[in-house]
């Protein structure tokens, strides 16, 4: 892709318009595919879903025959984008999800996502990727009264669940002796991680082909169809024909029928400074590090990068008229760019003038139930998608539920509350792109007028 630079107004010097993380590691696609093969399983999309279930069903059963087939390169998606916060967080809330599925089964589930989250870290070490892990978990933050009872209400579920009794609500003092930003107000330590994602999806990608996983990049499926009780995928120069398919898309998923109406992409943005220098680091108190999340509908996050650049995302995320993902006119968002100006101010008046070096965006792939769906159409198509912003744990985690509906086992993975649940869609155009637009508006309102308009989407 071309690299695009236009001036960052508030301190007039060139902004990249791509991901900041593929500088951290350069990536030259591999070949695509030439010569059709036939194969065990076979997975559509490169990114953490389809990378962790062969990864685990290599594990449970070596000599099955896996191809992955990628139209970029593996990691280019959401995977390879994406913020590097490491959480425990299924979907949107633990609130929307204890309301849906029940105290009982989202206590599993969280265990199982928080197991994950250990093995991620082992997996990193055992294999030597070198992910930029930084363990130091994460804050969720609030700026105002209204999120401060945000916080208390997260902090009475999770001891609803019999989560460790040692969360402790920070008051404002307390919150700055751990990150000294005059904007947060209050504060509760989550478990967690701070990752380099990209890297991470690079070294997953050298694992699983070092286990015998074929990985074709540059290899995009143009058509796919059942025939003889097994499917054939059709790509520019082979075919790949198998009896188990897994579609592992996330964003893009909507463009298979079967899922059209089931996921949406909608854009996030997230902005990287200049590396700070020690000069500056040492004008603001973050001894260790950790990440922050600001609790509200459209949130707001902010970390340190391995090389000290101090990376903002968040706000509104916007749905673009039939799910228009074209990077070439989304990457670049002026009006995006702005509002994470005026957020690293808030936060940061210290750094308010410390020059972006990269600002764009990505989509995030949305479900109705804003939880994940993963699961099995039952001809040997498998599939899953809508991580809602919150894939690096939940991904490991879904790659075991797949590899068990896979193999056709029956286990505690194959019936998580993600799995094969009863999936609502969202209505065809132009409804869902008007219904996003008055959803974005009404979530707007209530984060700037809390004690106006207390609706809680579910």
């Amino acid at each position: 892709m071309t690299q695009t630079v236009v001036p960052d107004s508030a301190a007039g010097v060139p902004v990249k318009h791509e991901i900041y993380w593929r500088e951290t590691e350069p990536v030259v696609p591999g070949p695509p595919l030439r010569e059709d093969v036939r194969c065990d399983v076979a997975i559509i999309g490169g990114g953490y879903t389809g990378m962790w279930t062969a990864f685990f069903l290599k594990q449970a059963e070596p000599s099955l025959e896996i191809h992955i087939l990628e139209a970029e390169f593996a990691g280019a998606g959401g995977s390879g984008h994406n913020d590097g916060f490491m959480t425990p967080t299924i979907g949107h809330s633990l609130g929307a999800l204890i309301h849906r599925f029940g105290p009982e089964r989202a206590k599993l589930a969280y265990s199982v996502v928080g197991k994950s989250m250990l093995e991620l870290r082992r997996f990193c070490s055992k294999y030597n990727v070198d992910a930029g892990f930084e363990p130091t978990g994460y804050f969720q933050v609030a700026s105002n009264r209204h999120q401060m009872r945000l916080l208390e209400r997260d902090i009475d579920l999770v001891h609803s669940l019999g989560g460790s009794g040692t969360i402790e609500l920070l008051d404002a003092a307390q919150a700055r002796e751990r990150i000294d930003s005059p904007a947060i107000h209050g504060a509760f330590k989550v478990g967690g991680a701070l990752i380099n994602p990209h890297r991470l999806s690079r070294g997953l990608y050298r694992v699983v082909t070092e286990m015998g996983v074929h990985v074709h990049e540059s290899t995009r499926v143009t058509a796919m169809r059942e025939t003889g009780g097994e499917h054939v995928l059709t790509t520019p120069h082979a075919r790949v024909t198998a009896p188990n398919v897994l579609l592992a898309t996330n964003a893009y998923q909507h463009q298979f029928a079967a899922f059209r109406h089931k996921v949406v992409p909608v854009w996030s943005y997230a902005a990287v400074t200049q590396p700070l220098t020690d000069a500056q680091l040492k004008m603001v108190h973050w001894p260790e590090r950790e990440g922050f999340v600001e609790a509200g509908n459209f949130i707001v996050f902010g970390r340190l990068t391995t090389d000290n650049r101090l990376l903002f995302g968040g706000g509104r995320a916007t749905y673009h008229y039939k799910r228009d993902m074209d990077e070439g006119k989304h990457i670049a968002n002026a009006k995006a760019t702005m509002t994470l100006r005026r957020v690293l101010a808030r936060y940061f008046p210290q750094w308010r003038d410390v020059p972006f070096s990269h600002a764009y965006g990505g989509c995030v792939a949305i479900t109705r139930e804003m939880v994940p769906h993963v699961g099995s159409m039952g001809n040997g198509v498998f599939y899953a998608h809508g991580y809602c912003g919150n894939g690096i744990s939940v991904t490991h985690t879904a790659g075991k539920s797949l590899r068990d509906l896979i193999l056709r086992r029956d286990t505690a993975y194959s019936n998580l509350l993600f799995v094969n649940g009863a999936e609502k869609g969202f209505p065809p155009e132009p409804v869902s792109y008007l219904g996003s637009k008055a959803v974005t508006s009404l979530l707007a309102v209530q984060d700037r007028f809390p004690n106006i308009i207390r609706a809680q989407i579910v």
